[in-house]
């Protein structure tokens, strides 16, 4: 391998929210790690691809930090790995921000179903045997030649108990980075709640694992869910995840940079300097780095027996057990343990979890309109009765799509909900598809709207009539009422 990574330092997963921060702050935050899906839209014609917006682009291009990209939608441990519907984009994208490396997760997202493709909902580990790392091997070296840049994969969170048959966590990446001729991006977050919930400890990951294909690390705040430490994104980096950074550092001759990550709905919890104190702690950290001639020697690792568990069996039982597919046919050999049943719960938890905040952020109003209807409560029996009913969506959009559908069917006599849900869809509808949108309403938005911000239920109103909006959000955001009702209950927007 001749990539050497340039030594960029501390930096953080770029958040548009946190945007002012980071153009404020360069002194601090020196990279900006960007995960272009999140900032994609996907058009609902059929056969669309996701694509991001040029004019965020030259945007993000001005950031005074040098720019990494990191992979949350295309993971590399699958059978199905797209290697064509998002490489274009994601060549632009590195390309135009002048991007020295990117990386992605080692894990499974898409799993076959027929003649398509699913998504699970979440990543799901891939199983740790010879045939997984051959197969992750061609996908990376595949998805490096598409890109034309080196590539490092994320050591990722694992919550099932080793099973017979696998090779250990590090034994696993080592292979990997052998056999692919990649870089690793340690995720120490990841490796410390594998330890923590049973997995190999961090001491013998890092005896096996290459030290001087460590291109970058990850870390991140951590919570408890269901008897289990959940990789969060969620608060600060816990102290004990510091101390093991700090000293691992020294012993990475080629580190490049050392992100902190957090979700975009965890921002709030992070009040005054809060977040930049993350940073300060990843700037001590880096001053810890030494860079040194690069003198690790791979070894090829012990050839392992043929235990029989392929990819191909591996997500015949993801596609059972996550996708419900009852008729999947699982060989009676697998070796099921006893603690599976409990970390298959946990898996369909985070994958509702994730699918239920994507509808609350692209329909925000219309779950503001359920929660005083329903109650906490049922709102969540509602949208757990979605979840387990409905296959999971490849890109937010769609799953926004989903549940207004799944609401057309399953109606509710709420006032206004018809009217909210029309206009969120119109919303999104114009931003996916970079068209302008029409939604046809009985009542005045801004009546629906106002009180739902106000925390109120909108009021019945006295009289109805037709009302159509038009919508568009690109180049200029625009709503305005189309000449169909002169009533002058009917209302109007400016």
């Amino acid at each position: 391998m001749s990539f050497t990574p340039p030594r960029l330092g501390p930096g953080a997963i770029y958040l548009r929210s946190l945007d002012e921060v980071f153009r404020a702050n360069p002194d601090l935050i020196k990279v900006a790690e960007i995960e272009p899906q999140i900032l994609w839209t996907k058009s609902t014609k059929p056969g669309a691809r996701p694509a991001g917006n040029s004019a965020e682009r030259r945007f993000l291009s001005t950031l005074p930090q040098r720019v990494l990209t990191h992979g949350v939608g295309y993971p590399i441990g699958g059978t199905i790995c797209d290697q064509t519907d998002h490489l274009p984009e994601f060549r632009l994208w590195n390309r135009e921000l002048s991007v020295p490396w990117t990386s992605e997760h080692l894990s499974i997202l898409h799993l076959a179903t027929g003649s398509a493709a699913q998504s699970c909902g979440f990543l799901m580990p891939p199983i740790q045997t010879g045939p997984a790392v051959e197969l992750a091997a061609r996908n990376i070296t595949q998805r490096r030649k598409a890109l034309h840049l080196p590539f490092a994969f994320e050591t990722g969170v694992n919550y099932f108990a080793p099973r017979t048959g696998e090779m250990s966590d590090g034994e696993f990446f080592a292979a990997l980075a052998q056999q692919a001729d990649c870089g690793i991006l340690l995720d120490l977050t990841n490796l410390w709640i594998n330890q923590k919930n049973g997995r190999s400890p961090i001491a013998d990951i890092l005896s096996q694992i290459p030290l001087d294909r460590v291109w970058e690390i990850h870390l991140a705040g951590v919570e408890q869910e269901r008897g289990f430490w959940v990789d969060a994104h969620s608060r600060e980096i816990d102290p004990d995840i510091v101390a093991l950074t700090a000293e691992i550092i020294p012993h990475l001759p080629n580190l490049g940079a050392i992100i902190f990550e957090l979700a975009p709905d965890r921002v709030s919890s992070f009040e005054g300097r809060a977040y930049l104190r993350e940073i300060e702690t990843l700037n001590r950290l880096w001053d810890k780095a030494k860079p040194a001639p690069c003198t690790t020697q791979l070894q090829a690792p012990d050839p392992q027996p043929d235990s029989g568990l392929t990819p191909e069996i591996w997500e015949q039982v993801l596609t059972e057990r996550m996708l419900m597919q009852a008729g999947t046919e699982i060989p009676s050999f697998f070796p099921f343990i006893a603690s599976d049943d409990e970390r298959f719960s946990l898996y369909a938890y985070l994958a509702g979890s994730f699918r239920s905040g994507a509808i609350a952020e692209l329909l925000s109003n219309t779950i503001r309109l359920l929660l005083p209807a329903l109650g906490k409560g049922e709102l969540q029996n509602l949208i757990n009765d979605y979840v387990a009913t409905t296959p999971p969506a490849s890109f937010p959009t769609d799953e926004a799509f989903q549940f207004c559908r799944y609401l057309e069917t399953h109606p509710l006599p709420i006032p206004g909900l018809k009217d909210v849900l029309a206009f969120e869809g119109a919303l999104i509808d114009s931003a996916a598809n970079n068209t302008t949108a029409r939604a046809t309403l009985t009542q005045d938005i801004e009546t629906l709207l106002s009180a739902l911000a106000a925390g109120r239920l909108p009021p019945t109103p006295s009289a109805q009539c037709q009302i159509i909006l038009e919508i568009a959000v690109d180049p200029v955001p625009l709503i305005r009422i189309l000449p169909a009702c002169s009533a002058a209950h009917c209302g109007s927007l400016k």
